[in-house]
């Protein structure tokens, strides 16, 4: 093997990597997908969270004086909608910011720039009047006349509840009438919203998507932007970092 380097495969390896000594590390803890941040505790072996892996890449990253360059991608957020399970991937977006709030904590942000953006959007949508407070994946309980939520679910036509998330298409269509919701049921990790074209699998949206920045050269993010340019104002961060 190469001198300082090292390939780990589970948690205790992954602990136990030192930057004085690991100069070159590949970690595979799945032979395909990590696990969503919701099951992650139950794999055998133990998986690092996206926010450990974070922290330990700055690590052994730092280690060079000329600045570095680092990737972080929440990507089961785009596999939890397209399964239409909206649970999951909110957890997975969940598990993102709390990787990008540890990158935060450990950098001097005059000498760095974090940007935060997706590659595209997907046919999630919000629907009704839910009141402030209600539940995200739950179902929609609206503000009355007194100003106080109502004490029963809205309903649509047929007299049903339905949920504050919904998917323009996907696996959680119906082939036959509505079911009858409950909160119990909308609530669970596996729970697919319902969805309006039927398909196997949920596709990605057209709309435009956020970009965010902190750090040297974020003012440089703002308004509407081609996506090249990005890279650019990356590109010229690490110029001013050298």
């Amino acid at each position: 093997a190469k001198p300082g380097a090292a390939f780990v495969w589970n948690k205790r390896q992954f602990d136990a990597l030192d930057p004085k000594r690991d100069k070159h590390v590949l970690g595979l803890f799945e032979p395909s997908h990590m696990q969503y941040e919701t099951d992650r505790a139950r794999d055998s072996a133990g998986e690092p969270s996206l926010s450990e892996m974070t922290s330990k890449a700055m690590d052994l990253l730092s280690t060079n004086k000329k600045g570095y360059f680092l990737m972080v991608e929440g990507g089961r957020i785009d596999h939890g909608h397209h399964a239409g399970n909206a649970y999951r991937a909110l957890r997975e977006a969940i598990a993102l910011s709390d990787a990008v709030r540890t990158a935060v904590r450990r950098v001097d942000l005059d000498e760095t720039l974090i940007i935060v953006t997706a590659d595209h959007s997907h046919t999630l949508f919000i629907q009704g009047y839910p009141a402030r407070g209600n539940n995200i994946l739950g179902l929609v309980r609206q503000i009355g006349a007194g100003g106080e939520p109502t004490p029963d679910y809205a309903v649509d036509r047929d007299r049903k509840p339905y949920t504050t998330l919904g998917y323009a298409n996907g696996p959680g269509a119906r082939a036959a009438q509505r079911p009858e919701l409950t909160q119990q049921t909308v609530l669970a990790p596996d729970y697919k919203q319902e969805s309006n074209i039927p398909k196997s699998d949920e596709t990605h949206g057209g709309e435009d998507v956020a970009v965010f920045a902190i750090g040297a050269n974020a003012h440089l993010i703002r308004g509407s932007m081609e996506q090249n340019w990005i890279f650019y104002i990356m590109a010229d961060a690490l110029r001013l970092a050298r």
